[in-house]
């Protein structure tokens, strides 16, 4: 037992030491967690740090007049319950679509060794077997890596089919989440709308048009970016792709941070584009590596910390305040950019001021903000008049309005803000540079434009 435990819902750490459980803006919090066990909710502290395999859930309990945190071991939880009817329903439908499809397909399918039994298997084409996994009660990752690693040994490609955007299930191996919740719901199409796991590539032109800055110059850069983004399939299309490999498993993992990677059912043109020749990473680690802390955790105790952290944020938090799946695209920036054209590269000489070739793009998309903004105010009824109750302005016009300025202001903001500008000793000769700077590149355009060859 522990004194120390994580709580997935508000993501924060719980000190059962404490008299306020270090929680001091949450008074009730004690009474709320103790004898009210459920399942996914706390988590143990030490694995979630670490990465380690282990039980995962907790629940508190009293012993001597202390509070405990202790782990709740298999057969307590509710993930080894039996099926519930959405669990059987969904099952089922699995099944009944692969049969429809033409595939062979085994229910309950049991391995000779007695370690794995699939919900239900699939045989595709060319040898190709997925392993559905139904996973509608919670369960803990160690569980999942597990199972998982028995049907990849099997030869199976397992797919977990969830229905909680935070089911631990996400992200540990192939998976989909559908958002139905009744079984009554199953033979609905809408209801079986795949709503996370399925991922088509898109690469994002990294300029002033955007609100995302670049992942690498905190600007824009002009190129183009990777992102994974999702798909929304119908889950009966799902289990057919899967099997004739139109659809196929991605693994991409995470550059930093406590989370491995990423998951995710792709098109093979994706994939390959994607990977460029690359080898895809190993998603899954072996028994013994992933059951051993002694790579993990520090062979001696470490040195005091003479340093204060009061106060830092850690990245626990965070991490578990989000779900598992939130549905936001997945930056892979990091694996797959494109060059920005040659005027982002290049550097603008003029009086004596070397301005970044991003600088002169972001006064450009302002300079055409502007001028998008006055346009519209030219087709707008005059202020006077509306003020006056002379004529009004419709709903679609003042949200068009709303937004050009919003645009006006982001561009104006992320201009004022570069990095550039802080660097100039003369901000005010530095403004009137960029200004020379953005008419010869409107010039250049220009004679672009009008060139014919």
């Amino acid at each position: 037992m522990t004194h120390k435990v994580l709580h997935r819902g508000y993501g924060i750490t719980i000190d059962l030491s404490a008299s306020d459980l270090g929680n001091p803006d949450r008074p009730g919090l004690l009474q709320e967690i103790h004898r009210n066990y459920k399942p996914d909710l706390l988590y143990c502290l030490g694995a979630h740090e670490y990465g380690t395999v282990c039980p995962g859930f907790m629940t508190i309990v009293e012993k001597n007049g202390r509070y405990h945190a202790r782990h709740v071991t298999r057969g307590e939880v509710s993930e080894t319950a039996s099926e519930s009817e959405l669990h059987k329903a969904l099952k089922n439908h699995t099944a009944e679509t692969a049969s429809r499809e033409g595939f062979n397909v085994s229910v309950e399918d049991r391995a000779v060794h007695g370690r794995r039994r699939t919900d239900v298997t699939v045989a595709g084409v060319g040898g190709k077997k997925i392993g559905y996994e139904i996973q509608i009660s919670p369960i803990a990752s160690g569980s999942v890596d597990n199972r998982t690693r028995t049907a990849v040994g099997d030869g199976l490609t397992p797919l977990w089919l969830v229905t909680n955007e935070n089911s631990l299930a996400i992200d540990r191996a192939p998976w989909a989440r559908l958002n139905v919740q009744r079984w009554q719901d199953v033979g609905s199409g809408d209801a079986l709308r795949v709503r996370g796991g399925v991922k088509a590539l898109r690469m994002v032109r990294c300029d002033w048009s955007t609100q995302r800055e670049c992942p690498g110059t905190g600007t824009r850069c002009g190129g183009w970016h990777a992102t994974w983004e999702s798909t929304q399939a119908h889950y009966d299309d799902m289990v057919r792709m899967t099997a004739v490999g139109e659809l196929v498993t991605l693994f991409m993992r995470a550059r930093a941070g406590r989370r491995r990677g990423w998951h995710m059912w792709v098109k093979p043109s994706d994939k390959a584009e994607f990977l460029q020749g690359r080898p895809e990473p190993e998603p899954y680690l072996s028994a013994s590596a992933a059951g051993s802390t002694a790579t993990l955790l520090p062979a001696v105790p470490l040195p005091p910390d003479p340093h204060c952290h009061y106060g830092e944020d850690t990245g626990i938090r965070a991490e578990l305040a989000r779900p598992r799946d939130s549905g936001d695209p997945i930056d892979a920036s990091d694996w797959l950019s494109k060059e920005p054209p040659p005027e982002y590269r290049s550097t603008w000489n003029v009086d004596g001021w070397e301005i970044p070739g991003d600088v002169v793009p972001a006064r450009l998309a302002l300079d055409s903000a502007l001028q998008h903004l006055k346009a519209l105010a030219d087709t707008l009824p005059a202020g006077a008049d509306i003020a006056a109750g002379r004529i009004d302005i419709t709903h679609a016009d003042r949200q068009r309005w709303l937004a050009a300025q919003e645009e006006c202001r982001r561009l104006a903001a992320a201009l004022a803000t570069h990095p550039w500008l802080p660097t100039t000793h003369d901000p005010f000769s530095a403004r009137r540079a960029l200004f020379a700077a953005t008419r010869k590149a409107e010039a250049v355009d220009s004679a672009n434009a009008t060139y014919q060859p």
